[in-house]
């Protein structure tokens, strides 16, 4: 399904760092360029092991630094998987996710109805936005014979 919701400019990346007070240096963007281009969600290590060809000079610890950089400019937000590893998006508006509990691949979600969700929560509370994970097996998962 094609939605509108689309990670960031490159232009719009580099206001929020500047905004910031923050340099964007050459690594830290080809970090959230390289998410940005994904739909797998990948964890900070794939990101590392796809990067550190093209920039040697990388470190894992760089890349969890700017993940967490990027997260805290809302560039990117942390999506939990069944292996409990940490997974990232570069898609920060509201949308959710179907994770399979088998593979742990991870699929976005695009349902008005889920962003319009209204339940009830504990008093005081107040939420910043919400995510709906579905968990399951993906299709080729639930393909396979067991």
């Amino acid at each position: 399904m094609k939605t509108a919701l689309q990670p960031k400019a490159r232009a719009e990346v580099a206001s929020l760092f500047k905004g910031a007070g923050l340099p964007l240096t050459v690594q830290r963007l080809a970090i959230y360029e390289r998410l940005a281009a994904s739909h797998d969600h990948p964890s900070a290590e794939t990101l590392y092991k796809s990067l550190k060809p093209r920039y040697p000079s990388l470190s894992l610890a760089t890349v969890y630094k700017t993940l967490q950089t990027l997260g805290k400019l809302g560039l990117v937000q942390e999506v939990h998987s069944p292996s409990n590893q940490a997974r990232y998006d570069a898609l920060t508006g509201v949308h959710h996710h179907a994770v399979c509990s088998d593979c742990g691949k991870i699929e976005d979600v695009f349902a008005r109805e889920l962003d319009a969700l209204r339940c009830s929560l504990p008093a005081g509370f107040r939420p910043q936005g919400h995510s709906v994970h579905f968990h399951g097996l993906c299709a080729a998962c639930s393909k396979r014979p067991k």
